[in-house]
C-alpha cells in the first residue's frame, strides 16, 4: 500500500511539471488519472475532469465525464504512464487524437488540434 501511495505521488508530480502544465492550457484540460505498478507505471484510468470554454479540447467535442480508452493509439488501462504523459505534451500545431467512452458507455473519436495558449 506504501509503494502504490508513493507512485501516485511521483506520478502527480511528473504530471505537474512546468512543461505538462503549459501543455494543458494549450489542450484545455485538466485530467484525473490512477497509474498501477512501481517501476513501470501503466495508467489505468484517465478521465475528463475540467474542460476550459473556447479551448481546443471543448471545440473538438471533449466534455467531463469522458473516460480515456485510447490516446494516441495507446490502449488504456495498459499504456505506460510516460507514454501517456508524452502523448499530452503533443507540440502546438499537432492533433492529439483520443477514444473516449461517453456517460452513455458508447466510443467517440475525438481530435484535439492543440493551439497556443
Amino acid at each position: 500500500m506504501q509503494y502504490s501511495r508513493l507512485l501516485i505521488l511521483l506520478i502527480l508530480v511528473l504530471f505537474s511539471s512546468n512543461s505538462f502544465a503549459d501543455k494543458k492550457i494549450k489542450i484545455g484540460v485538466t485530467w484525473g488519472y490512477t497509474a498501477s505498478g512501481f517501476f513501470s507505471p501503466e495508467v489505468v484510468e484517465l478521465v475528463v475532469k475540467k474542460v476550459i470554454p473556447k479551448s481546443p479540447a471543448e471545440k473538438a467535442g471533449l466534455e467531463v465525464g469522458h473516460k480515456v480508452t485510447s490516446i494516441q493509439g495507446c490502449e488504456i488501462p495498459g499504456c505506460s504512464a510516460s507514454a501517456a504523459k508524452d502523448f499530452l505534451k503533443t507540440p502546438v500545431g499537432s492533433v492529439l487524437h483520443l477514444v473516449v467512452e461517453t456517460s452513455d458507455g458508447s466510443k467517440k473519436e475525438i481530435n484535439i488540434e492543440v493551439g497556443k495558449a
